[in-house]
Order: C-alpha cells, then sequence, then structure tokens
C-alpha cells in the first residue's frame, strides 16, 4: 500500500482561502421585473388576430412562435395572422441586415393600433436609429394583455 503524504500548506495561506471563501456573497436569484402592457386585445377561444405591416424599404423576417415557421414579409406588404395561439410571441427582425446596435444599423420599431370593430392587433413595422425605440418582439398574454420588448 503506497501513500502519498502531501505538502501541508502554510497556516496564513489556509486563513487567507478560509477568508476570501467566507467573503464572498451568496447568489440570490431575482425574478424580473414585470414588462408593462401597453395595450389589450380581445383574446376568444385563446386564440388572437394580427395584422403585421412592413413599412421599411427591406424584407423582414418573422415568427409567431410556436404558431408559424420563420417567414418573410417584403418591403411594403402585409400578412393577417389568424388564430394565434395565446400566450403568444411574435418576433421579427431584418432579414440581410444584421442589427448593430452601437451604429443603428438593423433597429426597427413597432407602432400597435387595435381595431375595436374586430378586435385585431395591427403592428406597424418601421425603421429606426434609436436603440431605445427597438423593438423585436411582442407577447400577447392569455389575458389578452400586449408587451412591447
Amino acid at each position: 500500500m503506497n501513500s502519498k503524504f502531501l505538502p501541508l500548506l502554510p497556516l496564513s495561506l489556509l486563513t487567507t482561502m478560509a477568508v476570501s471563501i467566507s467573503l464572498q456573497f451568496p447568489l440570490i436569484a431575482q425574478s424580473p421585473l414585470p414588462v408593462p402592457s401597453v395595450t389589450r386585445v380581445p383574446v376568444s377561444q385563446s386564440v388572437a388576430t394580427l395584422n403585421l405591416v412592413n413599412q421599411t424599404a427591406h424584407s423582414i423576417t418573422y415568427e409567431a412562435l410556436g404558431d408559424t415557421q420563420p417567414r418573410i414579409l417584403t418591403a411594403g406588404d402585409e400578412i393577417t395572422l389568424q388564430n394565434l395561439n395565446t400566450p403568444a410571441t411574435l418576433t421579427f427582425f431584418y432579414e440581410n441586415i444584421p442589427k448593430d446596435r452601437q451604429t443603428g444599423e438593423g433597429l426597427l420599431q413597432a407602432a400597435l393600433s387595435l381595431e375595436n370593430t374586430n378586435g385585431i392587433l395591427t403592428i406597424v413595422i418601421r425603421p429606426t436609429t434609436d436603440l431605445d425605440a427597438d423593438v423585436s418582439n411582442i407577447t400577447i398574454e392569455s389575458n389578452g394583455n400586449v408587451s412591447v420588448f
């Protein structure tokens, strides 16, 4: 039976290690702040309808997560997405323009309006260079609350 002896560490090194370990603060998980809703859409049978309008000079890739595959919406076109299951998340970005937050390239903003007569939420996507206005996701909760981020 072979046994190996490990060298003894000086007491000052052990003390330093113990103190540094005890000074580390434990990580505490924090729940994210809720995103305020910007409007509310009528939700019937747990589905919603969106009208997506591309007012940029370039094609946009969009997807209703869980309901559609990624699709292309060409410049100046619009599409109506019916019977989206709620909660629903719509994500969108330029098809061929990478987002660069430092230069303001590839940023998009969304203007939302609700048609009260039929309950369709219209989302108009426009270009922007304002980082604070940049949007790439819209969420509709089961209760109809709409959040933009």
